[in-house]
């Protein structure tokens, strides 16, 4: 029963993200962090010790991967956060496939964006432009500002995690 509880806590997670991301562009720590604390607790409950070290790994790893996206502007703090949750209910590889097919099914919803926007040859020159100065500087720049939401460039991220998280489902489990 308690492992069933852990597809429950997932599913309600990704609803309130999804809910706070849309509302307010941003997903709020009063939902990922709960989650975070019932993921642990879950895991705890369901397999002892070994069960608590597995999802605090888990908690931990999406920031490690994702802090150089974070730290370019390219993903916000509250999509990590998501990531993080996510790992702790359902652990480590379960996480990390999220992300991957996240990211895929996020490229798929902004090429439809751009498709739609028909801003697709202003968001390649955009691009080849950071490019461009990243090297002209010799540093990593920031790509965006995440809080200017006027560029055309952005959606919400949570959407494309939601439908990552269904495909490791279907992929993985």
């Amino acid at each position: 029963m308690l492992v069933f509880a852990k597809y429950i806590e997932l599913f309600l997670l990704l609803l309130l993200s999804i809910i706070s991301d849309h509302k307010h562009y941003r997903i709020k720590n009063s939902i990922v962090y709960p989650f975070m604390a019932a993921g642990i607790l879950t895991n705890l409950c369901v397999s002892g010790i070994r069960g608590l070290a597995i999802s605090l790994l888990a908690t931990v790893a999406p920031a490690f991967f994702l802090f150089l996206l974070y730290s370019l502007k390219m993903l916000g703090a509250g999509d990590i956060k998501l990531f993080a949750a996510i790992g702790s209910i359902m652990g480590v590889k379960f996480a990390i496939y999220s992300i991957m097919y996240s990211f895929l099914l996020g490229g798929l919803i902004a090429l439809v964006i751009m498709v739609f926007r028909k801003n697709g040859h202003e968001r390649l020159k955009y691009f080849l432009r950071y490019v461009k100065s990243c090297f002209l500087t010799m540093s990593l720049l920031p790509y965006t500002n995440l809080k200017d939401r006027s560029d055309g460039a952005k959606f919400r991220f949570s959407y494309a995690t939601a439908l990552g998280v269904l495909a490791a489902f279907i992929f993985y489990l």
